[in-house]
């Protein structure tokens, strides 16, 4: 054995078992990623209707006097932010950019003089902040395909109870929207108080004047304002985990791509102390065979 080639086989045989990991890991990647791709792009066309019906409907409402249309304690000085992460790492920049992104927008907030209260979900963002000083509170799951709206209900009250108790004067999500594969994008959204869209007035777009609705718009507001927050947080909790998943399958590529150059590297390089092994063993030979001939 060449000097040094045991310690590069035992490298190679490391990276294999490694490369063999990562591809696993990119298949397991992959099937919870179709499953969650078909189960985000089936939700969409509810979540953006019914967002697009309650926006129509605050117009309707004409003084926007629901608590959820308006900023009911506008002399609070304190947001929420309810960050969405991931339980688990290996996903390349994902929870880097959702983290970013959140500091990014505190940083924003405590510019125009507000305190920042942290809802965290995943446990990712939450061992970044707690590291940091900041008070965490308890730890909320990553939410997954197998999370029900009955699982987001103490999400949900908590978020109400904080800002209809004077707690907080807006509240605010952070989630990954998923794109595509390879792109999702790290998005602020505002969850209370709704922000009805300019020119969703009656009589401009959405719902006309013409139409009578039965209930009233308020009586529907009531209905329909739980509705639409476990919706919310349900669809940015599908989006996130979907974003997810491809972000962990497009690192585990990368990783095991990365994995097999290096395979490579190290075979090119124990190919050469082999060979200069076996040339130094030669001179042994010739210079022993020269030797007895003298």
């Amino acid at each position: 054995m060449a000097k040094g080639g045991k310690d590069i086989l035992r490298r190679i045989k490391s990276v294999k078992n490694t490369q063999q990991i990562t591809k696993a890991m990119k298949m397991v990647a992959a099937a919870r990623l179709r499953k969650s791709e078909s189960r985000a792009q089936a939700s969409r066309p509810y979540t953006d209707t019914l967002r697009k019906v309650m926006s129509s409907l605050s117009g309707l409402t004409g003084d926007s006097s629901h608590p959820y249309l308006a900023h009911i304690h506008p002399e609070v000085n304190r947001v929420m932010v309810v960050l969405f992460s991931s339980d688990k790492g290996l996903a390349g920049a994902f929870n880097v950019n959702l983290i970013r992104k959140s500091e990014e927008f505190i940083r924003e907030q405590r510019a125009r003089g507000n305190e920042v209260e942290l809802v965290m979900v995943g446990r990712k963002a939450y061992q970044y902040f707690r590291r940091r000083g900041w008070s965490t509170g308890e730890l909320i799951p990553a939410f997954t395909n197998s999370t029900t709206f009955a699982e987001m209900r103490p999400l949900t009250h908590r978020i109400t109870d904080a800002y209809m108790n004077g707690q907080v004067s807006e509240v605010y999500l952070v989630y990954a929207r998923y794109i595509n594969v390879a792109r999702n994008i790290p998005t602020v959204v505002r969850l209370l108080p709704i922000e009805a869209p300019a020119g969703t007035m009656a009589g401009k777009t959405g719902f006309n004047e013409e139409y009578e609705l039965e209930p009233s718009p308020e009586a529907l507001l009531e209905l329909l304002l739980p509705r639409y927050f476990q919706t919310v947080l349900f669809q940015a909790s599908i989006e996130n985990f979907t974003a997810e998943n491809a972000s962990r399958m497009v690192a585990m590529e990368n990783a095991t791509k990365a994995a097999g150059d290096m395979i490579k590297a190290l075979t090119l390089q124990y190919n050469k102390a082999r060979q200069a092994g076996i040339t130094l063993e030669l001179l042994d030979i010739v210079g022993g065979a020269e030797a007895l001939k003298g």
